[in-house]
């Protein structure tokens, strides 16, 4: 038992003589170099970690510039929706105090035609003159013209019925200041009341000056009695005695 200790701590000391003399034989250049590799990979390392470091800095640079660009163009939308809406608004507004104030001129207008400014006023009654009537000193004396805008007479008088309709007008034509001039009467519906360059109401019809100066005259009821008065008056005479 001795004995077989002794050689198992023999070999245990040749092999640590050995393990010496190997270690002994690495010599100082190797271990330079050995230094130098292990530095080396930690250069590549320290590389490629600042490689990655700039890589992850450029894309985080990336996304914060789109998400600018995308912030800006939102920011830029929702500014000309506002815009827009702030000038619709305005329109409508501006649109809907036009038509209250056109509502109310027109009620105050109304109320004024409505009520008299003083005075009882009588069943019937009209306080005003509506823009869509005329007067007859307006209507008398004005102007007849043609379609070339010639005057070829002018209103003598009037025609009306008696429930008051106004179905034509007496039309002066020819003569000189009213010297030989003749009437020719001519239904409303043939004219056309306008106004000239001036503002003064002028009727105007198809027809030439010639066409009416040659048209049958006139006759009022008046100068229609007179005839029957004198047809009476012949028919009545006695014839006289013959001699």
């Amino acid at each position: 038992m001795a004995k077989n200790t002794s050689i198992w701590l023999a070999g245990l000391s040749s092999i640590a003589l050995i393990s010496g003399a190997a270690l002994a034989q690495t010599t100082p250049g190797q271990k330079m170099d050995e230094a130098a590799a292990h530095s080396d990979a930690a250069a590549d390392q320290a590389s490629q970690a600042l490689k990655d470091a700039a890589s992850a800095t450029g894309q985080a640079a990336e996304n914060t510039g789109e998400a600018v660009v995308d912030a800006a163009g939102d920011a830029a939308t929702a500014t000309g929706n506002a815009v827009e809406n702030a000038a619709t608004a305005t329109g409508n507004a501006v649109d809907n105090a036009a038509e209250a104030t056109a509502d109310m001129a027109n009620e105050a207008t109304s109320e004024m035609a409505e009520a008299p400014a003083e005075g009882t006023p009588v069943e019937g009654q009209i306080f005003q003159q509506d823009e869509n009537t005329f007067l007859a000193s307006t209507l008398l004396d004005a102007s007849i013209i043609n379609a070339t805008g010639d005057s070829i007479g002018d209103v003598d008088d009037l025609v009306i019925t008696a429930d008051g309709q106004v179905t034509g007008v007496v039309v002066g034509v020819g003569g000189f200041l009213g010297v030989g001039e003749k009437l020719v009467a001519l239904e409303m519906n043939r004219l056309n009341i306008q106004f000239d360059d001036d503002g003064d109401l002028v009727f105007s019809i198809n027809e030439t000056e010639e066409a009416l100066e040659n048209a049958p005259a006139f006759v009022t009821s008046d100068e229609l009695e007179r005839e029957r008065e004198r047809a009476a008056a012949t028919a009545t005479t006695p014839a006289p005695a013959a001699q």
